[in-house]
């Protein structure tokens, strides 16, 4: 089986399917790389393994977020903004915050706002005085800010980006959010993390952790000591605030050390 039938396969589960082809098939070019899989059709046992491992990658980075994805788009027709919002786990966690969140992003008196692994975040954040830039894996959850962006007449723009493998050509913004993504596609030596801080091509990022465990309970300490050593490597100062499920890193670069990116 080619790779564009593995990918139609992996993509048949419904969780999966809102899911960009580029990201899917990029995961799939590693995995033959790594696994090193013969140039032929696989059998359906070997076909099996495959699109069970590729789905269990992708269900670290995206299906954790999911909670309801039924009838979106006729939520987002009828205005039904905290229902919509309550489609998606992080952000219906988010919701009660959102208003203070949004009033804190508004105080830094920015032009524009780079989302990365936005999820839902535009919906509740964008306004018609911010270019709001919106990236993510899902496709799905693109096209439906995209129509809200429509539908609200707000200067915006999705694009797919997957945060593993960022590009060094993003566009530029005053601000970059990155709420509750950096913990899930990182690993313990957190290059991923420091990639991502090394090419954002903006003056202020604010970053979100979860301050619970997957059990549910609190963490005895939910600030990211490893987050403030890197932060401080790029020589960036920082200041945190709460919420109850979120610690938030806001942080800013030395303007004159600040580096500069192409739109």
């Amino acid at each position: 089986m080619k790779t564009a039938q593995l990918l139609t396969k992996i993509k048949e589960k419904k969780e999966f399917a809102g899911l960009s082809d580029e990201v899917v098939s990029e995961l799939l070019k590693e995995y033959s790389k790594k696994h090193t899989l013969p140039d032929r059709k696989f059998s359906p046992k070997e076909e099996k393994v495959i699109v069970k491992e590729i789905r269990s990658n992708l269900r670290k980075v995206t299906g954790m977020f999911q909670f309801n994805r039924k009838n979106r788009k006729k939520l987002l027709e009828e205005n039904k903004i905290s229902e919509l919002l309550r489609t998606h786990s992080s952000t219906r966690e988010r919701i009660c915050f959102y208003p203070k969140l949004k009033k804190k992003i508004s105080s830094l008196k920015i032009n524009s706002i780079l989302d990365l692994g936005c999820g839902l975040n535009p919906i509740f954040l964008s306004s018609k005085k911010i270019r709001y830039l919106a990236s993510d894996i899902r496709q799905d959850e693109l096209e439906l800010i995209k129509r809200y962006f429509r539908k609200k007449r707000i200067n915006g723009k999705t694009f797919v980006c997957d945060l593993r493998r960022i590009p060094s050509n993003l566009p530029r913004a005053d601000l970059c959010i990155i709420f509750k993504v950096l913990d899930i596609i990182d690993d313990k030596s957190h290059r991923i993390s420091e990639k991502i801080i090394e090419k954002i091509p903006c003056d202020k990022i604010l970053v979100s952790f979860a301050t619970k465990k997957l059990s549910g309970k609190s963490m005895n300490d939910p600030k990211r000591i490893w987050f403030e050593k890197l932060l401080e490597k790029f020589k960036m100062n920082y200041k945190t605030f709460s919420s109850e499920n979120e610690v938030f890193y806001l942080a800013g670069r030395n303007k004159k050390k600040s580096r500069t990116a192409g739109n």
